[in-house]
């Protein structure tokens, strides 16, 4: 009775131990595509500048807030429509930036963009693209003492999508900063992705360490049926 009790614990043990392994190597991360908010409403956005204003606290209930150099500007949600030069990834709309065009309040579609996140982060990225003309962009990532934890740089050709990222070693993660350094004036990003700090994958030796738990089980079991035979 004794011998089928310590069976029935030590693989329920090791069964437990793999349920969990498979568990917590799932990371979750969050996505925004500027084609619904943050409930996942559809978004009807204008196809003009000055129909719109900057994007602020919109996804706000995502942990994550948009900001540009000035209090009414920064970059705005637009329909695809406003003729970039380029289709939006998903939907039909971008995160779209224009520094020689006005928004309804007054503001400037303009850039350097920064994205908070009120949960802090290990990675980031997003699509970028110049639409009509090449372009380089850049995001910077911050931690929340406006640390400089690390740059990252693309080139993208006309009509193309260039993927921008960032994952840190350095420390997590409670700002980007994106930056259209190119000739180009007018440009588009869409499709931002992110892992809060949270919710990130363990580290190898917490895996290890559950492989390790359910091999000493195992060895358990047949070290006690072992000396029930001598």
């Amino acid at each position: 009775m004794a011998t089928s009790t310590l069976r029935k614990l030590s693989i329920a043990t090791i069964g437990t131990a793999f349920i969990t392994l498979g568990t917590v190597s799932t990371a979750e991360a969050g996505l925004i595509n500027f084609d619904t908010d943050a409930n996942g409403n559809p978004i009807n956005a204008p196809s003009l500048f000055f129909d719109s204003t900057a994007l602020t606290n919109l996804y706000a209930p995502l942990g994550v807030n948009f900001s540009g150099p000035g209090q009414l500007s920064g970059g705005s949600i637009i329909d695809q429509l406003g003729n970039f030069g380029v289709n939006a990834l998903s939907g039909a709309n971008f995160l779209a930036f224009n520094r020689g065009a006005i928004l309804s309040n007054g503001g400037i579609p303009t850039d350097p963009e920064t994205i908070s996140f009120a949960d802090p982060i290990i990675d980031f990225s997003i699509f970028a693209s110049g639409g009509f003309v090449s372009n380089t962009f850049q995001v910077q990532a911050f931690d929340i003492n406006n640390l400089l934890l690390g740059t990252s740089k693309i080139n993208t050709a006309v009509g193309e999508w260039g993927q921008l990222n960032f994952s840190s070693s350095l420390g997590d993660v409670s700002k980007v900063v994106l930056t259209g350094t190119g000739a180009a004036s007018f440009f588009v990003y869409d499709n931002l992705s992110f892992t809060p700090a949270s919710k990130s994958v363990p580290e190898p030796g917490s895996l290890l360490g559950l492989v390790t738990f359910a091999t000493f089980g195992a060895t358990s079991l047949l070290k006690f049926k072992q000396q029930q035979k001598a």
